[in-house]
């Protein structure tokens, strides 16, 4: 039997098959891996990205406290020049932060902060003041947006840095940068500003030359006969002459409808005016789009519902005007002399606090006559001793009250129309202050150093303990032509201020001796701030304030007449007068249904009849009402003949001129009153 066999034999088509499978299992290999690559680097830049978009949350998040703790720091009224090395020390900014800066190395910053410090972020923060060429304080001079009016500028650069190291991504970091710009404009920018209504009723010619502005209503015009002469702009928030359009004419005036003349609008008044008066007016009066802040960074209504206690007004009440006021106010005491808690912002806008020159007069019960130097930040007794040794040589010239152990009794016939009798006089001698002070600023650097041009002046007597109800304190200012004249460290003028929470008199000329300032002549930087301001001339005494008015008869000063600049005598034959060269800030008594306030012309209170001697009183500076007064709130009686008193109160000057110091524009009086703005400028890449 024959097997049958088979031969083995290659199959060339397995082969190419399986050749082709391996390739496909190659293939989708690499395909797998590729995808598998992609997916984790999209997973990376997704995770990367999604890291980074948080970066850049906590950058700019860090970039918003960093603004408002730049801006606190600010408001509370530390310089400029020392921010950083102020929010530094608070824990805010680190200069480990220029480690990211492109001229140093890209190092991690020492952190400083961790809020998120559980998920291994470093966060820094940096904000740095620079400099541009410009006043001493090295702040550049420019204009407001969107208004007229000039102010200091202050520019600085916030760096924020989010850092992370990833366990697998490693080092992640965000920068942010934005530019922070700090405005401080002072208050004196006006000729005239009010933050109530501003009200005109001029009884003489008047004029008015620099801008007036109102956080309310104007009403302006001129009784028969007389003119009143509006020389630059008007800015008004709420009505205008009784309407919201200025074009619609005088209509619903406080002071009666059609009682008065139209202003004149002249940006010449040493020109006739323009005939088209109309036309003139549009375009001298501007309606402003929101309130100018005259208290810049204060929310007022927050302000009284969380430190009640400490913005009352004398009757115990909590009151708005409080915070206004706050600017002459000490700071509130307890019953136990401690301090009550406010607002930082307002407390550092107190004049008390900034005052390089602090005098306290008290009338003590029993025992004569206390007063007391100091300076705003001395509260070592040691250093208080100090101040009085080296004032004592030279008190009975400065406070001549002091001599006789007690205060000057006078009257202020408005107050006695309103039921007070008397006020109390303390007497500051301005002419022998300066003596003073240019004997004891170059023996003494510490002194030297504190002194900033602002006084402060006091009389807290307490008049009721006294046995005296009826009796208000008040400041007699004094042989004050000429006024201190000290330069900063820079070698500009510091000027001189005066402040107080009483009433002050100003008594004949004031600041019409000018300085030099790079070979020309100014007035020196001047204000005056109190509860209320009284101009009374050469001829006043406290012995003579309760005579009948034709014994009070109104003396021009020996120095005048002085021409509006200031600089050279007017012309011979011009009506003499008396002048006062600075700015005042000052409170009023508001119109009612029943009462008036007196207006502008009156702001400034007189006390004699200077119209028969046919005087002339002019403020050549800046007038500004910021509140209401709290001690000398004697309703506006008018010049007309008082039955309660069987006496007239004043009569009005001939003519007053209000004149606006161009120079505040660029020099204000140092440590007085700002009103302040903040502003988050561009972003940058750094």
């Amino acid at each position: 039997m024959t097997m049958k066999t088979h031969s083995f034999e290659r199959n060339p088509r397995r082969g190419s098959a399986l050749l082709a499978a391996l390739i496909v299992i190659v293939i989708l290999t690499f395909a797998a891996a590729g995808v598998l690559s992609y997916s984790l680097t999209t997973y990376r830049n997704s995770v990367r990205q999604a890291i980074l978009d948080q970066a850049k949350e906590i950058a700019d998040s860090e970039m918003e406290y960093l603004y408002y703790s730049w801006k606190s720091a600010l408001l509370s009224g530390t310089a400029v020049a020392n921010i950083q090395s102020n929010l530094t020390s608070a824990g805010i900014c680190a200069a480990a932060i220029t480690d990211f800066l492109p001229t140093a190395p890209a190092l991690p910053p020492a952190p400083f902060s961790s809020n998120i410090a559980g998920e291994g972020w470093q966060v820094s923060r940096l904000v740095v003041y620079n400099p541009i060429s410009g006043t001493s304080d090295g702040s550049a001079q420019g204009l407001l947006q969107g208004t007229l009016e000039t102010g200091k500028l202050y520019n600085f650069s916030a760096y924020t840095v989010a850092y992370l190291v990833h366990p697998i991504l490693g080092p992640i970091q965000f920068h942010s940068g934005r530019h922070f710009v700090f405005s401080s404009t002072s208050l004196f920018q006006f000729a005239v500003f009010y933050q109530g209504n501003i009200e005109i009723a001029a009884g003489g010619n008047m004029t008015i030359q620099g801008p007036v502005s109102t956080n309310a209503s104007a009403y302006l015009g001129s009784q028969p006969g007389y003119q009143l002469t509006i020389a630059d702009t008007i800015y008004y928030f709420q009505d205008y002459n009784g309407a919201s359009d200025p074009l619609s004419g005088e209509t619903d005036r406080l002071e009666g409808v059609g009682a008065l003349n139209d202003p004149i609008y002249n940006p010449n008044p040493l020109a006739a005016p323009p005939s088209n008066q109309a036309a003139q007016r549009e375009d001298q009066v501007v309606k402003l789009a929101s309130q100018t802040s005259f208290i810049g960074g204060v929310d007022v209504a927050n302000d009284i519902a969380t430190y009640p206690l400490a913005y009352t007004d004398p009757q115990g009440l909590v009151d708005p005007n409080e915070v206004y006021r706050a600017v002459i106010a000490p700071p509130p005491l307890d019953s136990l002399g401690n301090l009550i808690p406010e607002d930082q912002v307002v407390a550092a806008a107190r004049m008390y606090n900034r005052a390089g020159l602090l005098i306290t007069v008290n009338q003590p019960v029993t025992g004569n006559l206390t007063v007391s130097f100091g300076y705003a930040s001395t509260t070592d007794p040691t250093a208080v001793t100090a101040y009085n040794t080296l004032f004592a040589p030279y008190l009975a010239a400065v406070i001549p009250t002091s001599v006789a152990n007690t205060r000057t009794l006078a009257t202020d016939k408005r107050e006695e129309v309103n039921g007070t009798q008397n006020i109390e006089l303390t007497t500051l001698d301005v002419g022998q202050l300066n003596t003073a002070l240019n004997a004891i600023l170059p023996a003494n650097p510490t002194f030297q150093a504190a002194y900033n041009g602002l006084v402060y002046i006091y009389d807290n007597s307490n008049n009721t303990a006294l046995g005296l109800p009826n009796n208000l304190n008040a400041i007699l200012i004094q042989n004050a032509n000429t006024t201190p004249n000290y330069p900063d460290v820079n070698g500009n003028p510091l000027g001189f201020s005066i402040a107080s929470n009483n009433g002050i008199f100003v008594q004949g000329d004031y600041n019409t001796t000018q300085i030099t300032v790079s070979s020309t002549l100014i007035n020196n930087p001047s204000a005056i701030m109190g509860d209320a301001v009284t101009a009374v001339s050469m001829e006043w005494s406290p012995t003579e304030s309760s005579q009948p008015i034709a014994n009070r008869i109104a003396q021009q000063s020996s120095n005048f007449p002085v021409a509006a600049n200031g600089i050279n005598p007017a012309v011979p034959g011009t009506a003499g007068g008396m002048t006062i060269n600075a700015a005042i800030l000052t409170g009023n008594t508001p119109s009612t249904s029943t009462t008036n306030s007196g207006g502008v012309q009156n702001l400034v209170r007189m006390e004699e009849d200077w119209w028969s001697p046919s005087l002339t009183l002019t403020l050549n500076g800046s007038l500004g009402q910021l509140f209401v007064s709290d001690y000398f709130k004697g309703d506006y009686v008018g010049n007309t003949f008082q039955a309660t008193i069987n006496d007239r109160v004043y009569i009005q000057p001939a003519t007053r001129n209000m004149d606006y110091d161009t120079g505040f524009k660029t020099r204000s009086p140092n440590s007085t009153p700002t009103t302040t703005s903040f502003t988050r400028g561009d972003f940058f890449f750094w």
